[in-house]
């Protein structure tokens, strides 16, 4: 008893550092929100990284007090051998923050792009793949030909991440996600998707950045952070998100403005999140006729449910590594809340004894932040006892 004690005691020490070093950092960051001096430095670090990043020739960044962010949904597959992202969902977000109104322009994913190390097949020649087959930077450098401005941050999230954020927000995550990726049913099909997803955000914004004031404070801004893979730091982002709540972006939606590169005619389509499941299977029946009976729209959300449990199942149960699982961070993809917590912490259990001790305390530190900000404590407790064992 007095080991496990003196184990406990350690490991809470090590979660104290942890805890008190990352919310130091914050703080410090919300001391300076709504002041113009975190603004101004934040355009200074944004000017300086623009004069080592532009080359000639490149796309230019634009107006000085224009923040260019781009938002990039990822597809992730197999292609051969070879794991490959492919852009799915691409918005540039141009943040004006002189008069703290925003822009999203939209491309999307189907839209062609030259794709060197060829030559493919004609129909391959296109944005989505252009990231798959020729690399991330590249398909980013060719969007911002298309925007016709160059990103200041590029931030990127995958399926399971989007239902991680989506749920946060108390959203029906699956039934949103099939929103955002549906297609068929428009006539114009890929770009009318494209337009619903820059509704989607900008509903986000006007619907729920209140959230953020009332509910969402320091721990849980981070968490949402975290689901996003970003060169943006969260200083930063905590400051601009601060800068549109103070000046109240949510009760201005005229202020937030869409458009498309290259150009469609897009009706504005709103996910009702109160009748979500009526609204995908009037989707889905809409377009039923024309489907094939192997198409994956035709199966159920416990369908779908099942195969990705299942799924997570088996890796636990064969002798290999889960690294795929964690990089993609499958759980999120789980409705249930207690199914999704009880195979997340046996990924963590099973995992991290192919870490190295310090990434594996790392790890678990990161799994017991993020129960404790959720308010899940018998989880959070699980991974103090896991820790414990580790630092053992």
């Amino acid at each position: 008893m007095k080991r496990f004690g003196i184990l406990t005691f350690v490991s809470l020490l090590v979660l104290g550092v942890f805890f008190i070093t990352h919310f130091l950092r914050s703080d410090t960051a919300a001391q300076e929100v709504n002041s113009q001096a975190a603004v101004d430095s934040i355009v200074e670090n944004i000017l300086s990284r623009r004069s080592e990043d532009y080359q000639t020739g490149e796309v230019d960044f634009g107006d000085e007090k224009q923040i260019n962010i781009l938002l990039i949904g990822l597809d992730s597959r197999k292609e051969g051998e070879v794991e490959e992202a492919h852009c799915d969902a691409i918005h540039m977000l141009t943040l004006d923050i002189e008069n703290w109104n925003i822009k999203i322009t939209s491309v999307p994913r189907g839209t062609y792009s030259w794709i060197p190390n060829g030559p493919y097949a004609a129909t391959d020649y296109y944005l989505a793949n252009a990231c798959a087959f020729a690399g991330l930077d590249y398909g980013v450098s060719q969007i911002e030909n298309i925007v016709g401005v160059k990103a200041d941050y590029v931030a990127t999230v995958g399926f399971s991440q989007t239902m991680g954020i989506l749920r946060l927000f108390d959203l029906p995550a699956t039934e949103s996600l099939q929103w955002l990726r549906h297609r068929q049913s428009y006539q114009i099909g890929d770009p009318q998707r494209s337009h619903n997803q820059a509704v989607f955000i900008k509903d986000m914004i006007v619907n729920h950045l209140d959230k953020f004031r009332s509910f969402f404070g320091t721990p849980m801004q981070y968490l949402i952070y975290t689901l996003m893979d970003t060169d943006m730091d969260f200083a930063t982002a905590k400051t601009l998100l601060d800068g549109y709540m103070e000046a109240e972006i949510d009760t201005r939606p005229d202020d937030i403005v869409l458009q498309m590169k290259p150009w469609y005619a897009t009706q504005d389509l709103h996910f009702d999140p109160e009748n979500a499941q009526e609204q995908i299977q009037a989707l889905i029946d809409f377009v039923a006729p024309y489907l094939s009976e192997a198409d994956l729209s035709r199966m159920t959300t416990a369908d779908m449910q099942v195969i990705v449990v299942d799924y997570i199942e088996q890796a636990l149960a064969l002798d290999e590594s889960l690294e795929d699982v964690v990089y993609h961070e499958l759980w999120l993809q789980i409705e249930d809340d207690n199914v999704r917590e009880d195979l997340q912490y046996k990924i963590l259990e099973k995992y991290v004894l192919e870490l190295s001790d310090g990434d594996a305390i790392d790890m678990i530190s990161d799994y017991i932040l993020e129960k404790e900000t959720l308010g899940l404590d018998d989880w959070a407790q699980k991974g103090k006892d896991l820790l414990a064992s580790v630092l053992g």
